[in-house]
């Protein structure tokens, strides 16, 4: 619980820092991209492009998180299912001994 929360702190501290860099900057400037080119204001080009960022990073991990997660229960399964073979194994053996 203690770790969302430090992980919730984190991220408002953040965005908060971006805020306050953006606030300052209220300049116009010609933001050119490869169709088109735009004048916007450099705090909300700030804004934007720092929201993009945070999505794309929240993505990225999401992504390995879930690959990890998947990896996770597939050798979960196999440990159980190798945990199965050897007490087949070890009561038959027994079995065995005591015939």
């Amino acid at each position: 619980m203690i770790k969302y929360i430090l992980g919730f702190v984190l991220v408002l501290a953040i965005v908060l820092v971006a805020i306050t860099i953006g606030a300052n900057n209220d300049q116009v400037i010609t933001f050119n991209y490869m169709i088109a080119k735009s004048d916007v204001q450099l705090s909300t080009l700030v804004a934007i492009l720092f929201g993009l960022g945070l999505i794309l990073g929240w993505l990225i991990t999401g992504i390995f998180y879930l690959k990890l997660k998947f990896q996770n229960m597939s050798l979960a399964r196999q440990v159980k299912r190798q945990t199965l073979q050897i007490n087949e194994l070890t009561t038959a053996s027994r079995d065995k001994a005591t015939q």
